[in-house]
This record gives C-alpha cells, sequence and structure tokens, in this order.
C-alpha cells in the first residue's frame, strides 16, 4: 500500500527562501505532504514522476492577465489555462473591469469561470465609479476578491468608454485609496501609470475614445507618443497618494515598461516607501526598433537601454515581479492593414517562465532562486496568496513545475496550445519548458500533453 497520492522523485528543489537542494516531495489531496531525502519517497505515490535530472520549482504565477476582453471569460478560461499548463503556470490574477455592479454581476461571472479553468486563478477587479468604491466591503467579504486596479490611462475618458458617471481623477482615486485602507484584510491596488494629459497632448487626441488621429504611424512614433518620463511621473504620483493613507506597502506599479521608472521605484523605496513594482515579460523581449503589431501594447516596448535597466532592476530586488498584460486573440483580429487599425494586447503567460530561465538564469542576469521568487513566490505575496501558492513547503497547494534547463523548444502557436494561433514570441528557442505541471496535486501537464481537467482549477478566495 502506498503512502502518497503523489510522490515526485529525485529532483533537484528550487525556492528562494532555501535555495537549490535535492528532495522527493509527496502530495496528499490537493496540498503538499512530504518533502524528504531524495530517494526516500520512491515506491511510495499512487502517482509517481522521475525528476532525476530536473528542476522542481514551485508553479509559475502570472498575476497580470486579461481574460475576458476579446472574447467570453469563459472561453479564455478554458484555453489560456490549457495553455499556460505548457508553461508551468498553475496560478493567474485576472485584471477584470465591467462598468456594471460588481455585486450584481459577479455571480454570473463565477459560474462561467469556475466550470472552465484546468489551473486556479484570482479576479482583481478595475474599479470605474464611484459606485464601484462603495461595493468594496461587499467585494471583498462576500466575493473573496481583495485586489483591484486604478486604471490611471481611462482618466477623463470612463465616461464615453464605459458609461459610468466619472472622470476617473484624483479624488476618484483618493476615495478608492481610503477605502482599501480601511478594509481589516490584506489588499492590493494594482495601478497603471501614466499621465494622459501629456500623452494625449502628444498623441493629437485620446486613444481611448474616438478622437485618435486617422493617420497611420510605427511603433516607434508610438514610443515617443507615450514616453517613459509620462509613466514615471505618474508611478510618483500615485505611489504619494497611497503613502499619505499608508498604503504604500500594498500599492503595486503593473507593467513597468521605462528604465526611468524603475530607477525612480529604487528611489522611492531608498527614502522609505514600500512598494510593490511589477515588469512585464515583452519589455525584457523585446524592443521598438524591431517591434511590429505583435507587439502592441500600452505602455510600448522601450528601447535596449531601457531594457538593460529593467534586467538589472530585477536582479537587484528593485522590481519583484513578473506578469505578461496577457490578452487572448487571434491574428485575424489582431492584426489591422495597417499598425494603427492592429489591436492592443498579445498573449504570454505560457511563455513567461522558460523565457526568463532561458534569458534571465542562463545568460546570468539572475540566479535560479531569484527567478523562482519572480515568476512565482514574490506574485503570491503581492497578491495575498502565500504559502498556500508560491513556495514547496508541507501545507501548501502542490503546485509544481518539472522543468528540464537542458531542452530547448522553439516557441510556435501549435505548441503552446492556448486559444491564439500566433505567438509575438514565435520561433525563440527557449529552455526550461516544464516535463510536467502540477495542480494542486494533480498532474496538469505531461511530456507534452494536457491531462488534466477542464473545471479543476478553481477561483482563490481571499484573505486565506
Amino acid at each position: 500500500m502506498t503512502d502518497h497520492d503523489l510522490v515526485v522523485t529525485g529532483g533537484t528543489v528550487v525556492t528562494p527562501e532555501v535555495g537549490e537542494f535535492e528532495a522527493d516531495v509527496a502530495a496528499d489531496g490537493d496540498v503538499i505532504s512530504a518533502i524528504a531525502a531524495p530517494g526516500s519517497l520512491a515506491g511510495e505515490g499512487d502517482t509517481e514522476v522521475d525528476a532525476t535530472g530536473k528542476y522542481v520549482l514551485p508553479g509559475a504565477i502570472d498575476p497580470h492577465t486579461h481574460h475576458g476582453i476579446y472574447r467570453g471569460v469563459d472561453e479564455d478560461a478554458k484555453s489560456e489555462s490549457r495553455g499556460n499548463l505548457v508553461g508551468g503556470v498553475t496560478t493567474i490574477g485576472n485584471f477584470f473591469r465591467r462598468a456594471g455592479s460588481y455585486e450584481e454581476i459577479m455571480d454570473d461571472y463565477f459560474a462561467q469561470t469556475e466550470p472552465n479553468y484546468y489551473h486556479d486563478y484570482f479576479f482583481s477587479l478595475g474599479l470605474l465609479s464611484f459606485e464601484h468604491v462603495e461595493e468594496i466591503p461587499y467585494i471583498v467579504e462576500e466575493l473573496g476578491i481583495t485586489s483591484f486596479k486604478w486604471y490611471m490611462n481611462y482618466k477623463n475618458a470612463a465616461r464615453e468608454k464605459f458609461g459610468v458617471d466619472c472622470d476617473m481623477r484624483d479624488d476618484f482615486g483618493d476615495a478608492f485609496i481610503q477605502k482599501l485602507a480601511a478594509v481589516d484584510v490584506p489588499t492590493t491596488l494594482g495601478y497603471h501609470s501614466e499621465n494622459v494629459e501629456i500623452t494625449n497632448a502628444l498623441a493629437g487626441g485620446n486613444p481611448y475614445l474616438e478622437s485618435e488621429p486617422d493617420e497611420d504611424y510605427d511603433y516607434e512614433e508610438m514610443v515617443e507618443e507615450f514616453p517613459g518620463y509620462a509613466e514615471t511621473q505618474s508611478m510618483v504620483s500615485g505611489a504619494a497618494l497611497a503613502k499619505q493613507h499608508d498604503y504604500d506597502d500594498s500599492f503595486y506599479a503593473v507593467h513597468i515598461s521605462s528604465g526611468r521608472t524603475a530607477n525612480e521605484l529604487k528611489e522611492l523605496r531608498k527614502a522609505g516607501y514600500d512598494l510593490w513594482g511589477e515588469t512585464t515579460l515583452h519589455y525584457l523581449a523585446a524592443t521598438a526598433d524591431e517591434a511590429g503589431a505583435e507587439f502592441k501594447v500600452n505602455p510600448p516596448v522601450r528601447y535596449e537601454e531601457d531594457q538593460e535597466v529593467l534586467w538589472d532592476r530585477l536582479a537587484d530586488g528593485t522590481i519583484q515581479t513578473i506578469g505578461c498584460d496577457h490578452i487572448a486573440n487571434v491574428s485575424e483580429n489582431k492584426f489591422g492593414e495597417t499598425f494603427t487599425d492592429s489591436l492592443l494586447g498579445f498573449p504570454g503567460s505560457s511563455v513567461m517562465l522558460p523565457f526568463i530561465l532561458t534569458e534571465g538564469v542562463g545568460e546570468g542576469r539572475i540566479s535560479l532562486p531569484r527567478a523562482v521568487e519572480v515568476t512565482s513566490t514574490n506574485s503570491a505575496k503581492a497578491w495575498n496568496v502565500y504559502p498556500k501558492k508560491g513556495t514547496i513547503q508541507v501545507g501548501s497547494d502542490a503546485d509544481l513545475a518539472v522543468v528540464d534547463l537542458d531542452e530547448t523548444e522553439t516557441v510556435t502557436a501549435e505548441f503552446l496550445q492556448g486559444g491564439s494561433d500566433y505567438s509575438p514570441y514565435e520561433g525563440m528557442e527557449l529552455a526550461g519548458w516544464p516535463t510536467h505541471t502540477v495542480v494542486r496535486g494533480q498532474i496538469a501537464y505531461e511530456n507534452g500533453d494536457v491531462v488534466g481537467d477542464k473545471g479543476y482549477g478553481t477561483h482563490i478566495d481571499r484573505p486565506i
């Protein structure tokens, strides 16, 4: 008779808390039940994975996705979580925004997502009105959602874009932060840093309304219209407001794209600000002088000098997490006749971990424990799901990625098995792909095949 439901034997376990060590890992039900000397648990599992020569990491967490933007959230839940297993992602955070009362509409969205996710997820709700701000206590207490987003890019555009009675100016943000600070459980505020007075003027109109110029432009012109300093100024302003309400330790600057912003974040920390900073995969992978519509996103990818600073700030701890700003779309809809006509956003979650293991660890930019920290552990901490997620400890969820750092695969949409028929990372040769992805004790991906069950994933209700 076996002692455990699942045993992973012979691998090198990696956690930022301990480092690298050889061990067997066992799971019973959803959770890790034992971590033991290498080889000591062999033969004791109903199911066993031989991880000899491989690394056993906590499942990757992408805290920054947008499921339900261009398609139904049910479709995205199914296809994107399936594809994520290929890249070792076992949890995502979905930035989700709707104009209606969340108290009235979220039960329907839970009904759409719960039967369709292959891995676990949590909602982070974009608040668009003062009515949404007043709903925060209900959202936290009844919906189990403790993370939110303030979209500075929709300032002065929200009325027309979403049909709400709010301009999303600083009075809105002030009320937003004060309401969050008054909640008696940990919460997190994701903040899109953008000074729209500057960017709208440079763009000759508001790109979120119908006033965008008709003429075509290219990627480098887009970077000029969304300069890094406008991102930096907004990030500093938002952080300062959060600090006035003693909320800076829960303030999370999303998708930092500019080297200036990353350096300013470092200076704010020196000045006593306790902030979270995230960069996203594409800012580490692409530059504006080579990018086309496949990388069209806001903020745009920038230049090599920005990229170098982002890697440096990732290595020194200033930037603590990596997300992907993942959006599922297909090439027929993504790519217009011109760059101007092409849609914002693209998929990326399933590429995150192999890219960081290849370009971060493989190129000597960061250590393997640091790679785990920025792709899993810190995201779990920032979004208040640690130590349930983001670590390999007894009692934590058995979310694991068994990766082979020597096995290289070429990125293709077919290989990724998600809902998009293209990838902006198409053709990249990356190592560190999982041979096995485990979600709460269940093998969900094995040697190229998705073997998990749709609907096994569930919403992570917080506080935990």
